[in-house]
């Protein structure tokens, strides 16, 4: 693999943990007005307390220039299923430089350095000039997850005032009815329980054998992404057949101006046993749907690449939306099955959509520096 070296004096490091306060100043200046990267511990969630982190050797890598950081390839430590394999790879979520120091190959080499650790990379949600970037150092392009779509509260969905929420709502009031959300089979049963316990690993031994490229989702690794992420608060729905977890589903519902209701709601994580799995979905989507009903969000969203939970979906009146976040990976050892987009099981959770939501709890304290 190619040698990292820098041009203009500056210099390509992997961040250590007690210079992680560092990064502060050059988010600020990256990312303005993004408040949600500002919030208390929102770094020390990011980069320390995920389970698959070591803390001495953070998957974060900068250049700096006169002792000021001023670039990053910022990443998630997963555990990635590649067939029969368990692999530790990284997923990209932020890649940016600052503009004066775009177009002098940086950017290349600060991926090039966080693949000397790391075989194999993945990224989704990319904008183009990253994605030149990573197709320059042969990565593979596999196309998107798909975005699907299907509106409940025309009003609620405006942000509108009161009066005209209400007229919009009651005209949209057939696409709540129909298709019907789907009843719960009597076998099954519906619980709110926002706890990730070692039954999480039992269901996702079972189900990955569905799936021969998909990240792990451990439930210490779900407890960090969804119960301890600040400023924000996922709802977890388990789906029980007789005491046995067989399905769950993670939904976000973004905060809506003043008093009026969620603008949007979304299906972050949805995961179904290996058998009965278009009645589970079925469910987990009935479920979904009924929560964003009660809550009266504007609409449902999710991002998923899965042939099985797409029928699902578009039978429970979703439409796929044209703009689908770009997917990209690279792996020097596992490229047969890696490569082919049919072999992912992907949602929304593997994106940075889920992360980079805005906070959705009240009024979070964001620090200054």
């Amino acid at each position: 693999m190619p040698t990292s070296s820098v041009r203009m004096g500056a210099e390509i490091v992997q961040l250590r943990r007690e210079q992680l306060s560092e990064l502060g100043s050059f988010l600020k200046l990256a990312y303005p007005g993004e408040n949600r990267k500002r919030l208390p511990g929102y770094l020390e969630w990011y980069f320390l307390k995920n389970p698959h982190t070591d803390p001495d050797r953070l998957p974060l890598w900068v250049v700096t220039n006169e002792n000021k950081i001023v670039g990053q390839v910022a990443t998630i430590s997963v555990e990635l299923k590649a067939g029969a394999a368990s692999i530790k790879a990284i997923w990209i979520l932020e890649f940016i430089l600052l503009p004066e120091f775009r177009g002098q190959g940086l950017g290349k080499q600060l991926v090039l350095k966080a693949g000397e650790e790391y075989p194999t990379m993945i990224t989704l949600g990319i904008n183009e000039a990253s994605t030149r970037v990573f197709t320059s150092l042969g990565w593979k392009a596999l196309g998107g997850i798909h975005r699907y779509h299907r509106m409940l509260f025309a009003g609620s969905a405006a942000q509108s005032n009161q009066p005209i929420r209400v007229g919009l709502d009651v005209v949209s009031s057939p696409l709540r009815m129909f298709p019907r959300v789907p009843h719960l089979p009597p076998q099954y049963e519906i619980r709110r329980d926002a706890t990730f316990g070692p039954e999480m690993d039992e269901l996702w031994e079972r189900a990955a054998a569905q799936w021969p490229a998909a990240v792990r989702r451990g439930h210490k690794f779900l407890s960090w992404q969804f119960l301890q992420q600040p400023g924000k608060k996922f709802d977890v729905l388990k789906l029980y057949e007789k005491e046995k977890l067989v399905g769950y589903v993670v939904m976000f519902f973004r905060k809506g101006q003043g008093s009026a209701p969620p603008p949007k709601a979304a299906i972050s994580d949805l995961v179904y046993d290996a058998r009965n799995q278009d009645k589970i979905i079925d469910a987990l989507l009935g479920a979904a749907l009924q929560l964003a009903i009660e809550r009266r969000a504007g609409s449902l969203v999710t991002d998923v690449l899965d042939a099985r939970v797409e029928g699902r979906l578009k039978a429970n009146g979703f439409w796929r939306i044209a703009n689908s976040p770009r997917f990209m990976a690279s792996s020097r050892e596992f490229q047969d099955v890696l490569y082919r987009p049919e072999n992912w099981y992907l949602t929304r959770a593997d994106s940075d959509v889920s992360i980079f939501e805005e906070p959705n709890v009240e009024k979070p304290n964001v620090t200054q520096n």
